[in-house]
């Protein structure tokens, strides 16, 4: 019999193990431990959950027990459900009934310290990518779009977005895959000799309308063929971007050509390093031994925005006379170009105007993939979320929202992978257990136990983008290094949980010393490093073609995995070894 003990309020170790004992004669060896959090909870196969809550008699099953962060039991909605499609338009009017129900509680529910925290951490991570892909954009498009327009755009669709979505936890923002497209839209008009902002107007006028008609017909419910193995594709291709953008900054400071000293190079790699480290050891604090618990929790919650100040700090106070990169901040509020900010939709011939679809097509495919593979991320059953999805009315939102960005000659703003799961888990709420096999204890492991679901963090981060604009100078004190660093840091802590990863790093493991997944336990190690291999050719393939002039036709790889799992997967695994591998 396997059990797992999870470890809740402090309490002496032997009080617990008289507590467990007491449940039957099975014998435990623990160690030496104390006892942290309000409950233990004992989970023993078949799937059964006992609690032992202190001053309450019996026992009552946890997920009973099941309540929003403000008390308030609420309907758990199944990840797996089966969906069907219905009349035009009802998938976007039962996400509206099922979602707007909590609209009021998804405020009261914000007004929580790990939300203020969350809120200051994201601000600078929203913001640093904002900045630098602003200034790519204006690179790729002869200054039409710049970082005006990108702190703009993505503060008006950001607040929009959160106040009218089913799933607010999504955050928006400038991607590295919209700059790519945007620039080669660029570069396709500029060949053909027409102007470049009514083009890319009506192409985001005409994604609009696919994407309503997707949304209205439910097209979302197709997601549910992409599996573990997309998901985890997508996510540590994201998350690896991140990482890469940040490593590639840092590195170009070290060449020759480079207009800043060896010292800047050297004190940027520790900025950048100091940032990345204080910001993981300071989010880990919560399950170490130091300090009170108080006050571990609060350094917890407060950990990257407390590494961005204190990094920040570091060049004016220690090496005042070392010159750092700072970020692309601009003078004033206006067009990068001095153009209008309304587009002239009408300047342009009708046939360009129905050409336009053509590419909006492909950009369709991108911002639909990108959209609902994001938030089935964001939905994934290990965050435990309580207040439901709607897949078809956050498609419809952004839509939207596109076309509004659009007309105004804003960058368009779409779902951000790395920066919402790091919303999700900045909001998380985590506990550690420790599982018991015979004499045998495993390291103790993590898991997230509850999510602070809200509007107010999505909205307040945004408006914080807005007014960025007002603060101009204040932000030129963070160093670029210092946004390297969180980049490192976010992109290291999506990768968690990400199981792909996970059966990456076995590739170095001592094969008898595998951590105790489902997967190693039931998989023959030559399946389980195959699947794991077939992953990784297809990530490798995907990472080079982003960055290929072909990197506009990066949608359809992304398609192209579901026949590869379905198919090329398929055919070389059993499905019963596939179940376990590739489900959530």
């Amino acid at each position: 019999m396997r059990y797992q003990v999870t470890l809740v309020d402090r309490r002496s170790s032997k009080q617990g193990l008289d507590e467990i004992k007491g449940l039957g004669n099975s014998t435990f060896s623990l160690g030496t431990f104390s006892l942290r959090a309000s409950r233990i909870s004992i989970l023993a196969k078949p799937r059964c959950s006992i609690a032992l809550n202190e001053g309450v008699e019996g026992a009552e099953s946890l997920d009973e027990k099941a309540e929003t962060s403000n008390g308030a039991a609420v309907e758990n909605v199944e990840a797996d459900e089966k969906f069907t499609f219905s009349r035009f338009g009802k998938g976007i009017l039962d996400d509206a009934k099922r979602r707007y129900k909590y609209y009021l509680s998804d405020f009261t529910d914000g007004l929580h310290p790990k939300a203020a925290a969350s809120t200051f951490f994201l601000y600078f991570a929203c913001l640093a990518p904002c900045l630098a892909f602003g200034g790519l954009m204006a690179t790729v498009t002869g200054n039409a779009i710049g970082v005006v327009e990108s702190l703009i755009g993505t503060a008006v669709s950001g607040v929009l977005y959160a106040l009218l979505a089913a799933q607010p936890l999504t955050l928006l923002g400038p991607t590295g895959l919209m700059v790519i497209f945007t620039g080669l839209l660029y570069k396709a008009t500029v060949e053909l000799g027409v102007p470049f902002l009514p083009v890319y107007a009506w192409v985001g006028l005409w994604t609009f309308g696919f994407l309503f008609v997707l949304a209205a017909v439910e097209a979302s419910n197709l997601i549910k063929y992409f599996t573990r193995f997309t998901d985890d594709i997508f996510s540590a291709l994201i998350s690896f971007g991140f990482i890469s953008e940040a490593c590639k900054s840092i590195s170009s400071l070290f060449k020759p050509s480079s207009a800043f000293s060896t010292s800047t190079a050297l004190l940027s790699f520790l900025l950048a390093g100091g940032t990345w480290f204080l910001s993981t050891f300071l989010t880990q604090l919560r399950s170490s031994r130091l300090l009170r618990p108080s006050i571990r929790n609060a350094l917890s919650d407060f950990g990257p925005p407390l590494a961005i100040l204190l990094m920040s700090l570091v060049p004016p106070i220690l090496f005042p006379g070392v010159r750092i990169p700072e970020l692309p901040i601009p003078a004033g509020v206006a067009t990068t170009s001095g153009r209008p900010w309304i587009v002239p939709l009408f300047s342009i011939p009708w046939w360009l105007i129905f050409a336009s679809a053509i590419p909006a097509a492909l950009l369709t495919l991108l911002v639909f993939l990108d959209q609902n593979i994001t938030c089935r991320l964001i939905n994934d059953p290990m965050y435990k979320l309580k207040k439901g999805e709607g897949y078809h009315l956050d498609l419809l939102v952004l839509g939207a929202l596109m076309a509004v960005g659009s007309i105004f000659g804003l960058p368009w703003a779409v779902a951000s992978t790395v920066p919402s799961l790091s919303h999700v888990r900045s909001l998380s709420t985590i506990s550690k257990s420790i599982s018991i096999s015979g004499e045998n204890a495993d390291a103790p492991v993590e898991e997230i136990v509850g999510v602070i679901e809200n509007r107010l963090t999505g909205v307040t981060i945004h408006v914080l983008i807005g007014a960025s604009l007002m603060l101009l100078s204040l932000l030129r004190f963070v160093p670029v290094p210092v946004t390297n660093g969180l980049f490192l840091y976010m992109g290291f802590s999506s990768l968690s949980g990400n199981q792909f990863v996970e059966r990456l790093k076995l590739w170095a493991y001592d094969p008898e010393l595998y951590p105790e997944y489902d997967f190693t336990k039931s998989v023959p190690r030559s399946v389980l490093h195959g699947f794991t291999a077939l992953q990784l050719v297809c990530l490798t393939t995907l990472w080079t073609l982003k960055k290929t002039s072909w990197g506009i036709t990066f949608p359809l790889l992304i398609l192209a995995l579901m026949p590869v799992r379905n198919y090329v997967a398929g055919s070389l695994f059993s499905s019963e070894y596939l179940n376990i591998m590739d489900s959530h």
